[in-house]
């Protein structure tokens, strides 16, 4: 990670690497934080400031992400391309910048839970995508001792394929709900009417990864292990499926697990829950 130093009253200088900065390859520009003498500050810089590097390409998965690192010496930005905040925690109360200019409230929503969201949707995609993998490869392929007939017709595999789409569907349905629970709460928190809480992003962040989790877990546990192992080599798509859910798994995302849970409980019982870091 990173340092950000001021440069007079108009200018921030900023200077290091930082890792998985997903997109950066296809970029205009990158958004990013730092440490400015020991504050968090978000910043923006244009793609003449920084380097992408090549150093994604032996990831297990989601190599199209293209979550290189970047690295930036001495970039010289405006000061207004900065601010004193974290994403964690960028404050929204009454809309935004960008909801102001848009039009649109979904730029006046809590930074967490889209992120648990975007994640969500993306696991639970490529589920769907094992799930018709998994269809093709059934039914193509022959009993050893009944050559006439395939696998499709076991009712070991029509369980298996049925058990994962009935929790494919139920997180997306999971997901899809609270996506539009996410912009009513950004809509609320435009027109007045309620601000976009911590609580509310708390509850909103922890249902988008379990929506991503369940997908997770019949991916691996049901499609991928029942499937065959010649379709977990290199070049079959089951593979590359499992590559990208074990990779998304592995993803600091799901290790927000273990602090969501207890932020929700502690804001249910009425106590205070900020201090629990999602980040360690």
């Amino acid at each position: 990670m990173g340092v950000a130093q001021p440069d007079g009253p108009d200018h921030v200088i900023l200077d290091g690497t930082w890792p998985y900065s997903s997109g950066a390859p296809y970029s205009t520009h990158y958004l990013g934080q730092t440490l400015r003498a020991g504050t968090p500050v978000l910043f923006v810089a244009p793609r003449s400031a920084w380097t992408v590097l090549d150093d994604w390409r032996g990831a297990l998965g989601l190599r199209g992400t293209g979550s290189n690192s970047i690295r930036m010496d001495q970039a010289r930005v405006p000061a207004h391309f900065t601010r004193e905040t974290s994403l964690l925690d960028l404050p929204v109360e009454g809309g935004s910048v960008g909801s102001e200019l848009h039009g649109n409230p979904m730029y006046a929503g809590r930074a967490p839970s889209f992120f648990h969201g975007e994640l969500a949707a993306v696991m639970i995609g490529t589920a769907y995508a094992a799930a018709d993998e998994y269809a093709r490869i059934v039914a193509a392929r022959p009993l050893l001792l009944e050559p006439d007939r395939t696998r499709a017709d076991l009712h070991d595999y029509q369980r298996h394929l049925g058990e994962a789409l009935g929790v494919i569907h139920l997180a997306e349905a999971a997901l899809r709900q609270t996506a539009e629970d996410w912009m009513e709460a950004c809509r609320r928190n435009v027109s007045g009417e309620a601000p976009f809480t911590a609580v509310e992003d708390n509850r909103l962040a922890l249902t988008f990864l379990n929506a991503g989790r369940m997908a997770w877990d019949v991916l691996q546990g049901i499609l991928f292990r029942t499937a065959g192992s010649r379709h977990a080599r290199d070049g079959e798509r089951m593979q590359r499926y499992f590559r990208d859910a074990a990779t998304y798994w592995t993803h600091v995302g799901p290790g927000m697990y273990e602090p969501l849970v207890r932020r929700v409980g502690c804001d249910t019982l009425g106590l205070p829950s900020e201090h629990i870091a999602l980040i360690p």
